[in-house]
């Protein structure tokens, strides 16, 4: 589905903005792996991610573990 037919314009990270707003951003994910804290004998603390846009900039993200159960299989 492209950005014509949503009605939605693409844009790359670099149009992020803070706050509350509906944003249409495109990216590839590029990596995934499970946070763990060691000095809690390995405590899952939630799903860290890596996303990678058409202008190959990266951007890091977080699901924290409260969450994570709804992207886990």
């Amino acid at each position: 589905m492209s950005s014509s037919d949503t009605g939605v314009a693409q844009s790359g990270f670099e149009a992020l903005r803070l706050g509350r707003s509906t944003q249409f951003i495109v990216g590839r994910h590029l990596h995934f792996w499970d946070s763990k804290n060691i000095k809690k004998h390995g405590e899952f603390m939630g799903i860290t991610l890596l996303l990678l846009d058409d202008k190959n900039s990266v951007i890091h993200g977080f699901i924290p573990a409260a969450r994570a159960t709804h992207y886990r299989i």
